[in-house]
Parts: structure tokens; sequence; C-alpha cells
């Protein structure tokens, strides 16, 4: 009873920190269209690199990536080259083009720079975007809140609904008041504890087995399948099985939080910088998640969820008050993706939809001029979309892997070679973007809920690679239309 005490408190301390380090955020707010969605365009280095690695690993790492090494052993390694190369592109060839990009033409929004780049006053070029975000997103931010309450339900005995709620709370408290400046500060605490957590508990649980040899050993014995190269897959299936994993990296061009922290990014250096950060980080982090994830299917090796894996094993072996933090920091992974993205949508449904609509029947005519009304409904919209998440997270699908995963590839198809080629090939059109969007989201759905489909290849794969074409294709096809080229191409 005392021990759960201490657990509880100390994870209340790190929970009222991170609350009360993000409202003093708001210190530094400034009366611009920018602030609240971009922290008025000033992100250093440190703030950039750790708030885009943490809003884009979150709890699919902490508890979901533990959860697939747990079931699939050494094969789970495969996505590690794949997220390199993701974040490697990300940082060194996308990101300055796209901070340019938005400085250039004021967008502070995904689908205000396919807009500014393709069409301004396209209905479709609006619309499509922002309904894929609304929804893939959605789904994105309930995966979250579902994390939350495993965490919850595995550390504190918490009612998994309990769980959901208590996460959200935390979420929303900060990210209302504070906006975007307030979610990359506590990003920055955040991704400092996941990389604490991830180091610390694979050496103790390891340490626990009688150390790395021993662990192969038992490994031997039990199941040697997991000590294989595909898990057990052979032929196509293996290939399939791998490239899967390897295909995962191709999603990160196109997720909107992660590329809101390049529009926000303070300047060329900043963004060098923040690469390297990134990179260091990415590696700390993966690694830590797989080999905590192999090293507890031996000493947990009948749990009934692997995703709890990481709370379990923090009651198992840390002191209560060492304990909280742990739980914090997964907490801190959650929080770092669900407010990312809540933002990301309502600064689109409010700025893409709301905006023009009050333009459209004379309620406001300057943009520039209605920063105060527009933070209003960003945030309005932000609870909105929040209660609609937890609605999610609280249904049957409770895998956070699978749910992130399909969200990840909806984004990453529709939007990924769009602002590839959108920013690297002039002959980009407007018929081409909108044909690779409806192409990268349509083939996503399709081969999702098509069992044969799904179970022989991840669908990003296919989804990315003839969204790609196709914006390729149809842009040739209509580049002798002069005005739809993209002429702000570098």
């Amino acid at each position: 009873m005392e021990s759960n005490l201490v657990l509880t408190l100390s994870f209340i301390v790190y929970s009222a920190g991170i609350i009360g380090f993000g409202l003093y955020s708001t210190r530094l707010r400034k009366k611009t269209e920018d602030d609240f969605v971009l922290a008025n365009r000033e992100l250093g280095p440190w703030a950039a690199s750790l708030s885009a690695s943490a809003s884009s690993e979150s709890g699919w790492v902490m508890l979901g990536l533990v959860g697939e090494a747990y079931a699939f052993g050494y094969s789970a390694l495969w996505i590690i080259p794949g997220i390199a190369v993701g974040y490697l592109f990300n940082w060194f060839v996308i990101a300055e083009r796209l901070r340019q990009s938005s400085h250039e033409t004021g967008a502070i929004t995904l689908t205000q720079f396919i807009m500014h780049r393709f069409g301004r006053k396209s209905v479709a070029l609006r619309v499509i975007p922002v309904l894929i975000i609304t929804a893939a997103m959605l789904g994105y931010v309930a995966a979250q809140m579902n994390a939350a309450g495993k965490a919850f339900q595995a550390t504190f005995e918490l009612d998994y609904t309990w769980g959901v709620l208590v996460g959200a709370a935390i979420i929303l408290t900060y990210t209302v008041t504070g906006g975007f400046r307030a979610i990359c500060w506590t990003d920055i605490i955040q991704a400092s504890f996941m990389v604490i957590a991830l180091l610390v508990m694979p050496i103790i649980i390891m340490g626990k087995l009688g150390g790395y040899s021993s662990f192969l050993s038992a490994m031997n014995e039990g199941n040697p399948d997991l000590l294989a190269w595909a898990s057990g897959n052979i032929g196509f299936a293996g290939l399939g099985f791998v490239v899967g994993l390897l295909g995962i990296g191709l999603g990160y061009p196109g997720m909107p939080h992660v590329l809101s922290r390049f529009m926000a990014a303070k300047n060329f250096a900043t963004i060098r910088k923040a690469g390297m950060i990134s990179m260091v980080w990415f590696v700390l982090v993966y690694f830590g998640a797989i080999f905590f994830g192999l090293f507890a299917r031996i000493y947990f090796p009948d749990l009934p969820d692997p995703e709890q894996a990481l709370p379990i094993a923090v009651n198992e072996f840390l002191p209560p008050i060492l304990g909280g933090f742990v739980i914090a920091a997964i907490v801190s992974a959650i929080c770092s993706t669900a407010d990312s993205q809540l933002i990301v949508i309502s600064s689109t449904l409010s700025r893409d939809v709301i905006l023009p609509l009050k333009k459209l029947i004379g309620l406001s005519t300057q943009e520039s001029h209605d920063y105060a009304s527009t933070q209003r409904w960003d945030r309005w919209i932000l609870v909105l979309l929040a209660i609609v998440s937890v609605g999610f997270a609280l249904s049957e699908n409770r895998v956070i892997f699978d749910f992130v995963l399909y969200s990840w590839s909806a984004l990453g198809a529709s939007f990924g070679p769009v602002v590839i080629l959108g920013l690297m090939w002039k002959g980009t059109t407007k018929a081409g973007v909108i044909a690779g969007m409806l192409v990268g989201v349509g083939v996503t759905v399709i081969w999702r809920n098509i069992p044969t489909l799904k179970g022989a290849l991840y669908e990003l794969v296919p989804a990315f690679v003839l969204a790609f074409v196709v914006v390729l294709v149809v842009s040739t096809l209509t580049s002798s239309t002069a005005h739809e080229r993209n002429p702000r191409t570098p």
C-alpha cells in the first residue's frame, strides 16, 4: 500500500511539473497568427529536434514497439534501417526546403502549404487534405489515449477507462492554454525521459536474466524462431514481413505533426543541428525499446498483453519513487504525440475550414486581424477532438501498434509523395497532387481491408509507391497547362 502511494506521488509530481512547465511557456506568447500553431517560427535546435522526435515516436515505441519485439523477436530490428532513412531524408533533404517555402508563403498548416504551391482557390486542394488529416490523425490520437489507458491499468491497477481519461486531462491542460510552444517545451523533457527509461530498463532486466549470453541460451531453448531474420516466416512471406518493417520509414515525409516542426524552425543552422540531435535520440530509443521487448519475452514469458511489458517491469524491478518517474516517461511519450496531433487537427480545421467559411459569409475579412477569434476556435476544436479520440480509444480495438500503423500509412502515403515532389520537382501539378493524395489514402484503405493483401505486406509500401508514381504520371500528362506548374520549387 505504501509503495503504491509513493509510486503515485512521484508520478503526480512529474505530471504537475510538466503541466506547470507548459503553462509557464504562455509567458512568451505573442499576438501573431503564427504563435499558437508554430510558436512564432522561433524554435531552436533542441526544441525542434526533440519535439519532432518525441511527437513522431510516442507511446507506440514505449509500448507498441516493445510489444512487437516481444512477439516477433530479433526480426523487429528490421524496423531500424527504414526509420533511420526516414529520419535522415526528413531532416537533411525535406526540412530546409519546407521551412523556406512556408516562410515565403506564410503557410502555417500542411493544407496551406499544398494550396499555396498548387492552387490557392482550389476546393479539392483544401477539402482532401483536411479530410485525410482529420480522419487519420484522430485514429492516431486514439492510439495514444489507448496507450495511456494501458499504462495506468498495468501500473496503478486503474480501470482502463479512467486511465484514458486521466491521460486526456493531462494533455489538454497545457495544450489548450499554451499551444504549440507549450507542446515543444514539454517535449524536451518528455523526450529526455523516454531516452532515460529505454536505456535503464533494458540494462536492469538483462541483469535479472544473468547477462546477454544467458538471454540467448534461454531464447534458443524456448522459441528459436524469435532469433530468426523473419520471425519464422519463409519465402515470400518472410520477404513481405521484412519489406513491411523497412517500409515504415516511408511515412516520415508525410507526417503533418513532424512537418510542422520544420515550418517552425528558426533558420537553416537550427535544421542542421536538430537533425544530428534527432539521429542520436532515435538510435538510443529504438534499440532500447526493441532489446527491452526481447529481454521481457524471457523474463515475462506469458504476458496476455505484451504492450504492457514496460509498466509491468517497472512495478517488478524499481523502487516506487523511481518507478513513478519511469511511468511518467511512458506517459510523456503518449503526451508528446497526442498533443502535437491534436493541435495539427484543430489548426487545420480552424485555419483551413472555419476561417475561410467566415470570410465567405462576411464575418471576417482579414486573417491577420482575426488571430484572437481563430485561437478560440483552435482551443474549442481541440477539446472536441480530444473527446472524440477518447471515444475511439474506448472501443474494442486496443492494439497500439496496429492502430498507429494504419494512421501512419494513410498520412504517409497521402502526403509523403506530394511533399517530396512538390518541393523537389518543378513539374508537379495540381492534378498530380490531387490524384496522388486520393491514390495514397485509397490504396491504404483497400489494402488494409483485404486480409490476403494485409497479411502479405504492410499497406504503406504499395500505397506510397503507387501514389508517388501517380503524381509523376499525372503531372507529366498535365504539365502542358502552364498555370498549373509549380514555380516555387527551389
